[in-house]
């Protein structure tokens, strides 16, 4: 949506401890909010799958000091989690990231402002987790197995026309080197990111045989059909910066903050530019729908002038002829 006006832009920090909790009390989670906060927040396909970087102004030394001991302990299998929400313009909160800490500091580079710094990835903790091996007998879905997987690392499974078949399969180590052992056996592209794996048949594997003993078979997938309805509007009106650029990966584009604009998702893009095909038209403005293949947001709170951006590059998505 453009944004005409001032607004109080805000994003809360969430540290959940796996171990070594906050306080007397043992809590666990701790809620930073109204804090000078700047966040890097990137979604592309799995394994990649989706990393953050967050720089936080305005902690206490104790706090500081304590979450430095968040960064993950190999030796136990576990790590911390981070937390990004941001206010969704009705009164609630929605979620842009979610992850296993990797990395967690105090920056005293910049004093007196000295900042709090820590990465993290959404693969982490399905990475870190134990987790018992699994297999079956005979034909299975490959959506079933799957699900099996996604329940081991707890997240929820979100299929889109998944239909491979495959043959007594056998998957072992956590969750998250189970889930790249079986979409190395089922070539199809996923994402995994707060609270959710999401899988897509590759338009590659819907259009070919399948090469790897393992599968059984493939049900006949045709190309699936792209609905505009269900695409998310992209113009000035909404949101867009200046015009779309050409990129390696197909389009690139600059818009205003939009957490509804994740990887994979379908965009219907408004411009009188558009690259890679689509031309300059006289008249009106032609849509082009642009499936995305990264996301990248840039969210500065309690600065002047901060950035409030996200960065999209996606390709061509085209309705199939009939």
């Amino acid at each position: 949506m453009s944004q005409t006006s001032l607004q109080n832009r805000a994003v809360d920090v969430t540290f959940r401890l796996l171990s070594q909790a906050f306080g007397p009390n043992g809590e666990d989670t701790l809620t930073l909010s109204g804090l000078r906060v700047h966040a890097e927040i990137t979604q592309a396909r799995f394994p990649t799958a989706e990393s953050a970087t967050v720089r936080i102004e305005g902690m206490t030394p104790d706090v500081m000091n304590r979450l430095s001991m968040a960064a993950p302990d190999s030796a136990r299998q576990s790590a911390s989690e981070l937390i990004l929400t941001t206010g969704d313009g009705a009164g609630g909160n929605t979620l842009v990231f979610q992850g296993g800490v990797t990395l967690a500091y105090v920056d005293y580079t910049t004093a007196p402002d000295v900042a709090f710094v820590a990465q993290a990835f959404s693969t982490v903790l399905p990475n870190a987790m134990p987790a018992t091996p699994t297999g079956y007998r005979g034909a299975i879905p490959v959506s079933h197995v799957l699900k099996t997987i996604a329940d081991k690392a707890g997240l929820t499974l979100r299929g889109q026309g998944v239909t491979a078949i495959v043959h007594d399969p056998y998957f072992h180590g956590s969750p998250g080197q189970q889930l790249g052992q079986c979409l190395e056996t089922v070539p199809l592209c996923a994402g995994l990111g707060r609270g959710e794996l999401s899988v897509w048949p590759t338009s590659a594997f819907a259009n070919r045989t399948p090469l790897s003993p393992t599968i059984l078979h493939s049900a006949p997938t045709p190309p699936m059909f792209v609905n505009p309805a269900q695409a998310l509007s992209v113009s000035a009106e909404t949101g867009l910066i200046g015009y779309p650029a050409w990129s390696a990966g197909g389009l690139a584009l600059r818009m205003l903050f939009n957490p509804l604009v994740t990887f994979n998702s379908l965009i219907a893009l408004h411009s009188r530019y558009q690259p890679a095909g689509w031309g300059q038209q006289n008249g009106p403005v032609p849509v082009g729908l642009w499936t995305v293949t990264q996301v990248h947001h840039t969210l500065q709170t309690q600065t002047p002038h901060g950035a409030w951006f996200t960065n999209v590059v996606a390709q061509a998505s085209r309705e199939p002829a009939l």
